[in-house]
């Protein structure tokens, strides 16, 4: 067996690839082991995952809906009581979660003497903020794409082999592991609110939801030479923000002509996926 990133045999390998990670809610959508080999997934974890996962509405994210990591720790945040800053932590404790707000010895007396009501401030996750455009989100969500393009063939050697060999794939792999691509572009857009429950049963967040996109072959682009490129869109969504990401190249203008010529509608919910468009969308 070898890494489907630095193709290095990887048949030792002890840790299992969450594809999104566990601190984002992902407990299901993983790799088997061997996938990806524990070097690649140690520094996926601390290069390109932390980063991602330490933004700010991402921590906010994570607070307001509770999410903690493998650890069983939620991220905390700074408040605001008196003028004075705060730590406000969130603890799972017997599968509940409990609020508690770390304050100094000489803010507690201040408190106990006032003998009356203080206000906690602190921010609040903000939905219309979305992750930026760059090389954090790119590599993050090219992670992803990869591995989850491996997902669709795990059960075949054949394939398995051709997509660590063949070097038109190469790209996205070096930009995963090494960031060469400086400026490979991702299209991001929230298409439902991360709070939204479905109403099949009233009470289930998506965490989320993939799929992967080819277009006709009359949207397939040219290079400069006249050579057709390979365009494999992997689209995303992730607490409610979509995704997508050309897995082929550096580019992202197709999936933007699809978009345009099906009226913006998010492939998540068109086609074989349709049944869900009403109560999914905004």
């Amino acid at each position: 067996m070898r890494c489907i990133f630095c193709k290095k045999d990887s048949s030792e390998t002890k840790s299992i690839e969450h594809i999104i990670p566990e601190s984002l809610g992902n407990k299901s959508f993983v790799l088997p082991r061997g996938y990806v080999c524990d070097k690649c997934n140690n520094y996926f974890a601390h290069e390109i995952e932390r980063p991602f996962l330490e933004q700010m509405n991402v921590q906010l994210l994570r607070f307001e809906e509770s999410i903690p990591n493998k650890k069983d720790k939620i991220p905390a945040i700074k408040g605001i009581i008196e003028n004075e800053v705060v730590t406000v932590r969130k603890k799972i404790i017997n599968n509940e979660v409990t609020m508690g707000v770390e304050v100094s010895p000489e803010l507690m007396n201040k408190l106990v003497k006032k003998d009356g009501e203080s206000r906690l401030l602190f921010p609040a996750f903000d939905e219309e903020q979305l992750p930026p455009h760059n090389n954090v989100t790119s590599r993050f969500i090219a992670k992803i794409a990869f591995e989850a393009l491996s997902v669709r063939i795990q059960n075949d050697q054949a394939w398995l082999d051709y997509l660590i060999d063949d070097p038109q794939f190469d790209a996205i792999r070096n930009h995963v592991r090494l960031g060469t691509t400086k400026n490979w572009p991702c299209s991001i857009r929230r298409i439902y609110k991360s709070s939204q429950c479905w109403d099949y049963d009233g009470s289930s967040q998506i965490i989320h939801e993939s799929d992967f996109l080819l277009p006709e072959a009359d949207n397939m682009l040219l290079d400069e030479d006249g050579k057709v490129l390979t365009e494999i869109y992997f689209i995303v969504a992730i607490w409610g923000i979509e995704y997508a990401i050309n897995v082929g190249g550096p580019e992202i203008s197709g999936y933007e002509k699809w978009l345009s010529e099906h009226g913006n509608m998010s492939p998540l919910y068109y086609g074989k996926n349709s049944q869900f468009n009403e109560s999914k969308m905004l």
